[in-house]
């Protein structure tokens, strides 16, 4: 799944426009990403975590918020946070100021996640295997 989320990533924040995807590992409750754009006198820099899940909610959303406020008190401020989800997720809260990424190799159908190009589900979203 993580090969998934780099690929789509480095798709949309590309190295030729200055772009640097970073992971970070080894650390509690720390984002997963971070991208790192350095232009003449400023770093820009965005908090990445991924969520795959057919729904997100409040706690997600602060969780994140809590990361970028760590990282600013530590002198690492991002300009933006962005949450990496599947399409079709269900959001229970509103993001605030977090960016949402739709991952479009994975989708919500039937409150399941799925690869999105499988051929086990209907187009209504109902599994192949289900009695009509």
């Amino acid at each position: 799944m993580l090969n998934s989320v780099e690929r789509d990533l480095r798709k949309t924040y590309r190295s030729e426009e200055g772009w640097s995807l970073e992971r970070i590992s080894g650390m509690d409750d720390a984002p997963l990403y971070t991208l790192t754009r350095r232009c003449p006198g400023t770093v820009e820099r965005v908090l990445v975590n991924v969520r795959i899940a057919a729904a997100v909610g409040t706690a997600e959303f602060g969780r994140l918020g809590e990361m970028a406020a760590r990282c600013a008190e530590k002198g690492m401020p991002a300009s933006r946070a962005l949450l990496v989800v599947p399409q079709n997720v269900t959001l229970s809260a509103d993001p605030g100021n977090i960016d949402l990424f739709y991952l479009p190799s994975y989708s919500v159908r039937g409150g399941e996640v799925i690869w999105s190009k499988s051929t086990l589900w209907k187009p209504d979203g109902r599994s192949v295997f289900e009695e009509t």
